[in-house]
C-alpha cells in the first residue's frame, strides 16, 4: 500500500517537472524563433507620403509573420543602436529624375553597414497598380529592400516578395495582403538578422 502511495507521488513529481520542462522549452523555442529586432529608421523629403502608416504597419506585419519583429522610428539611424537591436537607414525620396535607376520604385545598398542603405521612390510607387492602394505597394517595396539589407545580397527569387520584377498576379495578391516570402528566402532573412545582431554585439 505505501509501496503504491510513493509511486504515485513520483509519477505526479514527474509529470509535474516534464510540463514544467516542456514550457520553459516552448518560452524558449519561442523566443529564438523571434529573435533580434529589427529597428528601421525612416528619412522623409518635406513632402507628405500618402499611405506611410499603412505601409508600415503592413511592413511590420509581414516580418511578423516570420517571425521578425520590426520597428519603425522617424529620423536619422543613430550612431549606434543601444538595445541590442539592429538597425538600417531608409530614405523616402519625393521625386527622382527619370535617369536615377531608370524604371526602379527604390534601390538597396545590401553591403552597407552605416549610413543610407535604402532609398524608395516616392513618386514612381505612387504611380504605380493605383487600383492596389499606396500604402500597399509602398509597405511591400520598404520589406523588399529591407530584406536586400538583411540578406546582405543583391539576389531575387524565382517568385513572392523577392522577385526582381512583379507582375500584375504579385499585385493582386498585395491587394489581399497575402504575398509572401520564399521559403529560401525567409531562412536568409534570419541567418542575416542573426548575422548582424552577433556582429553589432561585438561592436559594443
Amino acid at each position: 500500500m505505501r509501496s503504491s502511495r510513493i509511486w504515485t507521488m513520483l509519477l505526479g513529481l514527474a509529470l509535474i517537472y516534464d510540463t514544467r520542462a516542456g514550457m520553459a522549452a516552448h518560452r524558449e523555442s519561442r523566443t529564438k524563433r523571434g529573435g533580434p529586432a529589427l529597428v528601421v529608421y525612416v528619412g522623409e523629403d518635406n513632402a507628405p507620403v500618402p499611405g506611410l502608416g499603412l505601409a508600415k504597419a503592413n511592413a511590420t506585419r509581414i516580418f511578423g509573420s516570420i517571425g521578425i519583429p520590426v520597428m519603425f522610428r522617424a529620423g536619422a539611424e543613430p550612431r549606434s543602436e543601444k538595445s541590442g537591436a539592429v538597425s538600417i537607414e531608409m530614405k523616402l525620396d519625393a521625386r527622382v529624375p527619370a535617369r536615377v535607376h531608370p524604371g526602379a520604385m527604390a534601390y538597396a545598398l545590401p553591403f552597407g553597414d552605416s549610413g543610407t542603405r535604402i532609398h524608395i521612390f516616392c513618386d514612381r510607387v505612387l504611380s504605380t497598380a493605383p487600383e492596389t492602394g499606396p500604402g500597399t505597394i509602398l509597405g511591400y517595396v520598404m520589406v523588399h529592400e529591407i530584406a536586400h539589407v538583411l540578406q546582405g545580397s543583391a539576389r531575387h527569387s524565382e517568385e513572392g516578395i523577392m522577385k526582381a520584377h512583379w507582375e500584375d498576379s504579385d499585385y493582386r495578391q498585395m491587394k489581399s495582403g497575402t504575398l509572401p516570402f520564399h521559403p529560401t528566402d525567409v531562412d536568409l532573412l534570419r541567418a542575416g538578422l542573426d548575422r548582424r545582431a552577433t556582429r553589432s554585439a561585438r561592436a559594443e
